[in-house]
């Protein structure tokens, strides 16, 4: 009768100490945001960032996990700064393609295509459309006018 009733102390116990644990894994998606919230704060910063600390949403989260969102995020940072760098350059005419643009504009005021092919070959002809509209628009704010 004593083991049985020691048996079942035991087991209330630990059920107890169960109840009171939590079994929960940390929210590793919430830390993760909170940590994205801190690094695009950081950036926005700059040089006046403050030292960042760990955010409350990742409160419990291990060291090894922590360590393999700070690589996704700087990953995911780096390849936007590089996408940004791609995007800004796509397009755009080369400085010989803008002055090849500026001498059509200025002299007969008509944009030969044909000669065009050779020095902006590279942009659609979207972005030379647009180029062309670019570098009319600079040309007339620096107060220069093109040919009639």
């Amino acid at each position: 009768m004593r083991t049985r009733t020691a048996t079942l102390t035991a087991a209330v116990i630990l059920l107890a100490f169960t109840g009171c644990s939590s079994d929960d894994k940390p929210d590793t998606a919430a830390c993760k945001t909170a940590m994205a919230k801190q690094l695009d704060q950081a950036i926005a910063d700059g040089d006046q960032a403050k030292e960042g600390q760990r955010p409350a949403a990742c409160d419990g989260v291990d060291t090894k996990t922590l360590e393999r969102i700070t690589g996704e995020l700087t990953a995911d940072k780096v390849g936007e700064v590089v996408d940004d760098a791609f995007t800004d350059a796509a397009g755009q005419p080369s400085p010989e393609c803008r002055s090849w643009i500026e001498g059509e504009l200025l002299g007969s005021g008509d944009i030969d295509a044909a000669s065009g092919v050779d020095v902006c070959g590279d942009l659609t002809d979207e972005e030379l459309d647009q180029a062309i509209e670019d570098v009319t628009n600079d040309l007339t704010n620096e107060g220069a006018t093109t040919a009639p």
